[in-house]
């Protein structure tokens, strides 16, 4: 069975029942690839928003059940309809995924929205376009992607692609400036992007622990790769460490293809180490406030919520600039420290981050000023402000 789905909700059994069937109360439709933790919370606020405004349904139409290298397990929404599309589902890799689902149009001809959200780009996206385009339906796209990771930069279909979809969108919604300029890239005037930022889907239990009581250096979390993740420069840097003299203690939450190479690098180095796995949602606070510092050095991650799961416990960040976090938060507001992809830079760094409480402190009040600025709720009011003056009228 699907996160998040009941049996009703996989197309094209449950087709009826919509309030698109009725003209006056046109739906907002949501075109996603995969339901994630904060995406479910972000869906169950603006439904809530959106029933409370003018008694309006929010409908999400995911392209699969889960992406194959995820394992999240998202409960049944309460307050926004789920179906999954049938289609073609290729999983790249562990970060890559192409769907195309054509079911989308006849979903969206039934719905009869009163706008579309589409969430990045995929045949699936252009499919939905097209139909809302005809439909004379307006589309918004959202995209977390930031230029460092724009593939169109480098793959003419991919250009065409985004070309294609932005050309016809009515605005653009994102977490940072960075999302902006992808989308000007691809010909949406600046002026019709609204931010959105992206928020944990976890709040702490309570207050962050003292470091005392938090019996790891260093953590990890993530895919346990190194063409995105940068798995094995954050194994360079333990070993490095540990070859300066500091014998640091290590906690690593996720899996991927590197697991078993890190678990032997630090056995043989005879280093204390535990690793996690996978992890739910349920499990994610005591992980990061178990640990003094978190080491988040991606080659390339769109925006990076862990930042945000590791701050928000009371744990400093040393972040690589090759994510929309690290601009967005960490310098905007200088609460982490961003430093190049330089092993030896970053033991430095570390083993300076590990000696001194006192910026380790100074990075935490910081946080906690920045956070407020990146909440459910300064999410769903974005998706409000651009979702307005497309629903005046639409009933």
């Amino acid at each position: 069975m699907p996160a998040g789905a009941r049996p009703s909700d996989i197309l094209p059994d449950d087709p009826g029942g919509d309030p698109g069937d009725d003209p006056g109360s046109w739906p907002v439709v949501v075109v996603t690839g995969a339901l994630a933790p904060y995406t479910h919370v972000l869906y169950e606020r603006l439904a809530e928003r959106l029933a409370g405004r003018d008694g309006r349904a929010l409908h999400v139409l995911s392209c699969t059940p889960r992406e194959s290298a995820r394992q999240w397990v998202i409960p049944p929404p309460r307050f926004y309809r789920h179906a999954v599309l049938p289609g073609l589902r290729w999983h790249r890799s562990s970060i890559r995924n192409l769907y195309v689902n054509p079911a989308v149009v006849p979903r969206l001809v039934a719905l009869r929205p009163a706008a579309v959200v589409l969430n990045d780009f995929s045949p699936t996206m252009l499919f939905a376009a097209g139909a809302a385009r005809l439909r004379q339906v307006p589309t918004l796209i959202r995209t977390d992607g930031v230029p460092e990771t724009d593939p169109g930069q480098r793959s003419a279909p991919h250009r065409w692609l985004r070309r294609a979809i932005v050309s016809g969108a009515a605005a653009g919604i994102g977490p940072s400036k960075d999302s902006g300029a992808v989308l000007a890239r691809y010909g949406l005037p600046p002026e019709r992007f609204v931010l959105s930022p992206l928020f944990p889907a976890w709040t702490p239990p309570a207050p962050p622990p003292p470091d005392a009581a938090r019996p790891y250096d260093l953590l990890f979390c993530g895919m346990l790769n190194e063409e995105v993740k940068g798995a094995r420069f954050f194994t360079d840097v333990v070993l490095g460490c540990r070859d300066r003299g500091r014998r640091l203690s290590v906690r690593v939450a996720g899996d991927g293809p590197l697991r078993a190479e890190m678990e032997a690098c630090f056995a043989q180095a005879g280093l204390s180490a535990r690793f996690d796995g996978f992890l739910s949602q349920d499990a994610l606070p005591e992980v990061y406030a178990s640990a003094r510092l978190f080491l988040f050095p991606s080659r390339g991650d769109v925006w990076g919520i862990v930042v945000q799961e590791a701050l928000q416990s009371g744990t400093p960040v040393l972040a690589s600039p090759h994510s929309g976090v690290a601009r967005g938060l960490l310098e905007a507001h200088a609460c982490g420290e961003v430093r190049p992809m330089v092993v030896a830079d970053w033991i430095a760094a570390t083993l300076r981050l590990l000696e001194d409480e006192a910026r380790r402190q100074e990075l935490r009040s910081a946080a906690a000023r920045a956070l407020p600025h990146f909440t459910s709720e300064a999410a769903v009011a974005g998706y409000l402000d651009v979702l307005e003056p497309f629903l005046v009228g639409r009933r």
